[in-house]
């Protein structure tokens, strides 16, 4: 997706050159996420979605504020991206109207939950699955715990996250008692079985940030100009090193020669050639569950099959 829309947008990848990209890709990656900035700000999103669709890549994801997609998906070159989208996840904080506003410092959070309401009435017809991925923050439990509320009763996936300050868990949060009552409250509708992405055991390790194993790159990150952030865009010790994808012509090669650039082996930890990061984001407890999935194959056998299959 685009930059933010303070940041400039030198680089971004043309519509061939991100075909391009998505071709090189698919020769190991089988899913893909499309996130941002805001991806729905490039007008070619239809079409790219298309060509991960007869790529075969599936899941497709995006990570949207959905703030302008009924008026996107009123135009003729939108009308069948729902239908190509597997998993569609709206950013969502709060329900109050002016929290939002500060926030998201955007003059209508209103069209963001009336939109997620329209993706709702579409779900089932076009087969997508609907998520609302939830920060939650310090100055935002009773918010969250809203939104919580809001989701269940409609029936939507929730992927709930706490708020990281800089490359770790915001300290603020976990000796925050409101919070940990949220967290509880997470799990124990995850247990009486609302949908609520990931298993049990990941939720509470994310939620209490509990110690990881993150392999982050087993989820390769391409930025916006086309270049492999490797091996983790999050690193605090080591500079991160931008691999341009489009010059090479398959995942084989691009890893092989990245991890000359940095071995991602042991790369997590406070060490100084290590990240000395300790990010407490799905993403990184994802790859952790893969790592507790080799000795533990069913574990993560359900995870993939909720995560990807479930509606």
């Amino acid at each position: 997706g685009n930059k933010y829309p303070e940041l400039p947008n030198r680089g971004v990848l043309n519509t061939q050159d991100a075909i391009r990209l998505l071709e090189v890709m698919r020769t190991r990656a089988s899913a893909l996420y499309f996130a941002g900035g805001e991806p729905t700000m490039r007008k070619d999103l239809p079409l790219l979605t298309r060509v991960a669709r007869d790529l075969d890549y599936y899941p497709i994801i995006i990570n949207t504020n959905a703030s302008i997609l009924d008026r996107l998906l009123a135009k003729e070159k939108w009308r069948s991206w729902l239908a190509d989208m597997d998993n569609i996840i709206v950013s969502l904080d709060s329900l109050d109207l002016e929290k939002l506003k500060s926030m998201w410092v955007y003059k209508k959070p209103e069209n963001v939950i009336r939109n997620l309401l329209l993706l709702r009435e579409f779900s089932e017809e076009m087969r997508f699955k609907l998520m609302v991925n939830m920060v939650i923050q310090p100055d935002t439990i009773d918010a969250a715990s809203d939104v919580v509320d809001f989701v269940n009763d409609l029936g939507i996936w929730l992927a709930p996250v706490p708020m990281n300050t800089g490359a770790t868990i915001d300290a603020s949060l976990v000796q925050n008692r409101a919070y940990i009552q949220l967290a509880n409250k997470i799990i124990a509708r995850k247990q009486a079985g609302y949908p609520i992405v990931g298993s049990v055991r990941m939720n509470k390790r994310l939620l209490f940030s509990e110690k990881l194993t993150c392999r982050n790159a087993l989820k390769p990150h391409v930025d916006y100009d086309g270049r492999l952030i490797w091996p983790c865009k999050s690193t605090k010790n080591v500079k991160p090193q931008g691999i341009n994808v489009l010059d090479f012509d398959n995942v084989d090669d691009l890893y092989d020669y990245a991890c000359t650039q940095i071995s991602p082996t042991g790369f997590h930890g406070p060490a100084k050639n290590q990240c000395g990061g300790n990010c407490n984001w799905a993403q990184n407890y994802s790859t952790d569950t893969y790592a507790h999935g080799l000795s533990h194959p069913w574990s993560i056998a359900r995870d993939i099959l909720e995560f990807g299959f479930k509606r």
